[in-house]
């Protein structure tokens, strides 16, 4: 049995909020029986993107997490409440409109938060993955249909095509656990890992020029793991590497300089080491 998943590429996001929006559009005002009941215009939002910072000032990097009902396959909220639970086939998860009327409960049974309130309407609701719209014909729903870097996809196939999918791009649940959620992250070195970064830099009589195209080296206990080269404004940068990794030693090389030589502690934070001035 083919069923829905969810791809979100943190590579890709930048923070439209065009999924938000689409939402809202969608649902706002709109009573979609027996999928859902119309979303509060103020209240709390079925899909958001959440923005996560790596790095410390002057170098920082945006990664923009986008957030949505999982539609797990062992759903912690089924689990709880099976009678206010409906699991299709093509696995999609949705609330039963008339369980979910006046409990409240419902909203503390998922993990992740994904759903909510609307005191308007004194309901539990969430994202239906627009189901509506898929038992229309729409091949995708409105968030992954506006997305216009494809940072959201919808891929319909089996489970083991999926696991297949998930081992070939390394797909990640957002957060560890047994819930089985098929919403699944790509690129996850945007959130849980450091980079170190840092420019190398010649001096000509009191000016200052970037050196670009020059051989930097990361070394852990004198072993070479690595190995960038400087681009047009003479950065270099080392990435995913796991918080708390250690000491490392970092080396610019290049023709006709003497090698420039630093080590850093790499904490839970990633780092900017400067500059490195060749001679």
């Amino acid at each position: 049995m083919e069923k829905y998943h969810i791809v979100v590429d943190l590579e890709k996001c930048v923070g439209c909020f065009n999924c938000m929006l689409a939402c809202q559009d969608e649902f706002v005002g709109n009573r979609w029986a027996p999928y859902s009941d119309t979303q509060e215009l103020h209240g709390e939002k079925w899909i958001n993107t959440l923005r996560h910072e790596r790095g410390k000032a002057p170098y920082t990097e945006v990664a923009f997490v986008t957030q949505m009902c999982r539609h797990c396959g062992k759903a912690a909220c089924e689990k709880a409440f099976p009678q206010a639970v409906e699991r299709r086939e093509d696995g999609i998860v949705l609330l039963d409109m008339k369980a979910a009327k006046g409990n409240k409960a419902l909203v503390d049974s998922c993990p992740y938060g994904m759903i909510k309130w609307n005191e308007e309407l004194e309901t539990a609701q969430k994202c239906t993955g627009c189901a509506h719209l898929l038992d229309d014909g729409w091949d995708e729903p409105r968030c992954v249909q506006v997305c216009p870097l494809r940072a959201l996809s919808v891929v319909k196939c089996s489970d083991e095509e999926f696991e297949e999918m998930t081992d070939k791009l390394k797909l990640k649940p957002l957060e560890p656990g047994e819930n089985k959620p098929r919403v699944m992250y790509r690129h996850m070195y945007r959130l849980n890992s450091c980079f170190i970064k840092g420019a190398v830099i010649r001096k000509e009589k009191e000016i200052e020029r970037a050196q670009e195209n020059v051989e930097v080296q990361l070394f852990v206990n004198g072993e070479l793991i690595d190995s960038v080269k400087t681009d047009f404004f003479g950065e270099f940068k080392f990435d995913r590497l796991p918080k708390n990794s250690g000491t490392f030693t970092v080396t610019a090389k290049k023709d006709g300089f003497n090698p420039v030589s630093k080590e850093v502690e790499l904490g839970e934070e990633s780092l900017f080491m400067g500059g490195f001035y060749i001679e």
